[in-house]
């Protein structure tokens, strides 16, 4: 094991980047996998969780409170995004749409363009890199205390009655009701738990890297996608644990692979989002690949001669 090479790698971006991404693709995970949701208003919603965390920090406010508050405010984004669909019959993809396009004018008008943290302010990550004088260090600790908390969290509930009814009326929603679920109510509630995780990620991301641009969360959908598919090619998804660290896997391998990329000489980084699209295009298409030869596959049939 090449220990200058982890160490090299561990003092670069890419770990944090994927440990943010992570709790990212998290909240993806709930809307997309088990509510069947590709909910746009993410694109939004991050920079937006990012832009309200920094306002209150740079206000005066404890850097753990604005963030609790910015989770709480995308709680609300994500209620108001399932009531759209609820009580409102709009489609899932197009309520996603219109809240990530109503949330772009308070972003822009909120951050001025671009928001940049007060030099004098405190972050989340500024007590403990006072104790260990390594901010990179203390960026990887919190966010992979955070990570596991929030695993094990949605371990838990959703292996409560609660969560298995939530799971439940995402995967069968006419056989959910037959079981006496209240399928609004468990979508409203997918819908708020995925927008509060979406909010954390933007919110620590905002206080990691002390600025935000209104349009930061141009493509994150995309980057959520193929971590939670990336995670599921390695891992595959045959229990809900097992799908949740196929996540965490596929959040680091990802920023890892965009990391080496980046590094290349004269790389362009104007192609990285194409390259993005043609990534998550790869993973996508590889599950279908290997059912398409499980399939080809036929088992050779045994004749027996009868004389």
């Amino acid at each position: 094991m090449n220990w200058g090479s982890i160490l090299q790698f561990l003092g670069t971006d890419a770990p944090t980047q994927g440990l943010i991404w992570t709790i990212f693709a998290l909240g993806i995970f709930i809307s997309y996998r088990i509510l069947n949701v590709a909910d746009l208003s993410v694109e939004s919603l991050f920079p937006f969780s990012a832009i309200m965390s920094l306002l209150f920090v740079n206000n005066g406010m404890n850097p753990i409170l604005a963030i609790l508050f910015a989770i709480i405010i995308g709680g609300l984004v994500g209620l108001i995004n399932g009531a759209l669909h609820i009580y409102f019959k709009i489609n899932p993809l197009l309520s996603g749409i219109i809240i990530m396009v109503a949330l772009y004018s308070p972003n822009v008008i909120l951050s001025k363009g671009n928001l940049v943290l007060d030099s004098s302010k405190l972050t989340i990550f500024t007590g403990l890199n006072a104790l260990i004088n390594n901010y990179t260090v203390s960026k990887l600790i919190i966010l992979g205390v955070i990570t596991i908390g929030i695993i094990f969290l949605m371990y838990w509930f959703f292996g409560t009655e609660l969560g298995l009814s939530l799971r439940a009326a995402g995967k069968n929603e006419n056989m959910a009701r037959a079981q006496g679920i209240d399928t609004n109510s468990r979508y409203l509630m997918g819908m708020a738990f995925s927008a509060m995780l979406i909010a954390l990620s933007g919110a620590l991301y905002g206080q990691m890297t002390k600025h935000i641009a209104a349009d930061a969360g141009k493509g994150s959908i995309v980057i959520g996608l193929t971590i939670v598919f990336l995670g599921e090619v390695l891992l595959g998804h045959r229990s809900f644990k097992l799908s949740l660290f196929s996540v965490v896997l596929g959040g680091i391998i990802f920023w890892l692979i965009i990391d080496i990329i980046i590094q290349i000489p004269g790389f362009n980084t104007n192609y990285l989002n194409l390259l993005k699209g043609i990534f998550i295009t790869i993973v996508v298409v590889i599950p279908e690949i290997k059912k398409l030869l499980t399939k080809n596959k036929k088992p050779k049939s045994i004749t027996t001669e009868v004389n």
